[in-house]
């Protein structure tokens, strides 16, 4: 199989009222919020160290029964960085949850006003030049499978597996994660927060089928069954 040329380009979030939480992300990690058609707002261009990942808010499809099977864990460089930000969340909106995770973790689990779940880190030295986005956190029953997925759907390279997690990073010395995590729990339903790749090669498509990925009707998921888009590059994504 050969290389693909599609990459990451933005992350689709359902939302009650996409204006609200685009302008919750727009507090938590900077950029530009703009309305788009049907109900839909976008973060174009938030700091998340060069990775050029914008974030789409959708009006949502269904109601949240269950936890998100995809997070985002956003960072801190200090202790008074996590305390103001942890802070901050809470006074726009945010409400603090448990998840199953435990006392004394190192870190703070929130929802957003949409109702998805995050996590504010304690600083780390594994999170440091990641930029406000630490890292894009996916539930996986086979972390190395899914992960070697998606290195060859975003180009980004695989720099970390063991046997219960794996990761991937654009960059080895700057911007997030996309780590995957062993959680042994099927996906329930339709996902809430889904991947968008652009691509500037029609085989592409094959190429994803032929990785393990599946097509219906136009929606493709991914060998976990997690939905994602396939959009030319030169199309909003």
């Amino acid at each position: 199989m050969s290389d693909m040329s599609t990459r990451l380009a933005s992350l689709v979030i359902d939302a009650t009222d996409p204006a609200a939480a685009a302008q919750f992300w727009y507090i938590m990690l900077g950029g530009t919020a703009t309305p788009g058609r049907g109900g839909c707002h976008r973060l174009v261009a938030p700091d998340l160290g060069g990775c050029g990942l914008d974030l789409a808010f959708v009006p949502a499809r269904w109601d949240k029964t269950a936890k998100n099977r995809i997070h985002l864990d956003l960072a801190t460089e200090s202790p008074h960085e996590y305390q103001v930000l942890t802070s901050l969340a809470a006074d726009v909106g945010a409400v603090e949850v448990n998840v199953g995770q435990g006392p004394g973790v190192p870190w703070t689990v929130f929802r957003d006003p949409a109702g998805n779940e995050f996590c504010i880190l304690e600083p780390g030295d594994l999170y440091h030049h990641t930029g406000p986005l630490a890292a894009l956190v996916v539930d996986a029953v086979d972390p190395t499978r899914l992960a070697t997925f998606w290195s060859a759907a975003t180009g980004w390279p695989l720099v970390h597996t063991e046997e219960n997690s794996a990761a991937l990073r654009a960059s080895e010395r700057a911007g997030p994660w996309i780590e995957f995590l062993r959680v042994p729990d099927q996906r329930r339903g339709p996902n809430r927060i889904r991947l968008t790749l652009a691509t500037d090669d029609e085989s592409d498509a094959s190429d994803l089928l032929t990785r393990g990925a599946t097509e219906h009707g136009g929606a493709f998921h991914d060998p976990e069954g997690n939905e994602f888009r396939l959009v030319p590059s030169r199309v909003p994504t």
